[in-house]
């Protein structure tokens, strides 16, 4: 059981996806609203290690893209403030 700030997509598309994948079992509850799942994998501990990890580096590289896309909105509101400057 592991909890991570995760997109699984709307109404959790990505999970049957991954479950075939890796053979495991996952139960995914909302922890709150701020968009952190609690993630419990079932199956073999070698398995449940290599999914844990997948998802890790999913939610990792998920952060990444919404802090550029948040540095990108940032940058379009300045040049937009600059262009309609004085």
């Amino acid at each position: 059981v592991f909890t991570t700030p995760l997109s699984l997509g709307p109404n959790q598309v990505l999970v049957p996806k991954i479950e075939w994948m890796s053979q495991a079992l996952l139960m995914v509850d909302t922890v709150n609203a701020e968009n952190l799942v609690e993630i419990t994998v079932f199956g073999r501990p070698t398995v449940q290690h290599r999914v844990k990890n997948v998802l890790l580096s999913l939610a990792s590289r998920h952060r990444e893209h919404r802090a550029r896309a948040e540095k990108m909105e940032q940058l379009e509101e300045f040049l937009k403030a600059l262009a309609s400057g004085p």
